[in-house]
């Protein structure tokens, strides 16, 4: 799935306290390392031990906070053994990120949120675009346990399947990214609704 990288307690502490301070509202582009140093409990010094610059730092906590994400929403995916309760649990758990003031998702959705910091991750540790590898697979394989329980027939190509998935998802993120504008929609009535979509788009 994704390759395990190797970090010392060090590195972790100083990953762990970033992504705190971004969570607790500080903008990454303003950190300073003192803040750095401080929220990991490490001197300054330790942190030029790791890294060469502060938005190298940034950047490996930020890939270090998606892999870990990413991981864990695999986890509770796969907790799942049918094709309609998969499908929701992507949508709960997209629910929980996104109620997150930092979620990696939404960099991962947005162009801009980590285009400032991509240069320091062009290494094969650090390539974002495995993530889009791996996700396609992983909607592959709940796609092929849709056709295998009957609730998928359609003959569209894969590339619609895929697109299918990905739009009804994209859907479901627009409303809670947006439930100001769908007062009158529920959580559950929206995730209702993209199920059904799904469901439509595939048959």
């Amino acid at each position: 799935m994704m390759k395990d990288v190797e970090y010392s307690e060090k590195e972790i502490a100083i990953f762990e306290g970033l992504i705190n301070l971004i969570k607790e509202g500080a903008n990454p582009y303003s950190i300073k390392v003192s803040d750095i140093a401080i929220a990991s409990n490490v001197g300054k010094g330790t942190i030029y031990d790791y890294f060469d610059s502060k938005e190298e730092a940034i950047s490996r906590a930020i890939i270090y906070n998606i892999i870990h994400e990413a991981k864990n929403a695999f986890e509770r995916i796969n907790s799942k053994d049918n094709f309609k309760d998969k499908f929701y649990e992507i949508l709960k758990i997209l629910v929980d990120n996104m109620e997150s003031n930092f979620c990696t998702l939404n960099m991962l959705l947005s162009v801009g949120g980590i285009q400032e910091f991509y240069e320091y991750i062009r290494d094969e540790n650090y390539d974002l675009s495995r993530f889009i590898i791996i996700i396609n697979d992983e909607i592959n394989r709940l796609l092929e346990l849709g056709f295998k329980e009957g609730i998928i027939n359609t003959t569209e190509s894969k590339y619609y399947q895929i697109t299918a998935v990905k739009g009804s998802i994209s859907g479901f993120v627009h409303y809670i990214s947006r439930k100001d504008i769908y007062k009158d929609t529920s959580v559950e009535e929206a995730m209702n609704e993209s199920y059904k979509l799904l469901i439509k788009s595939l048959n």
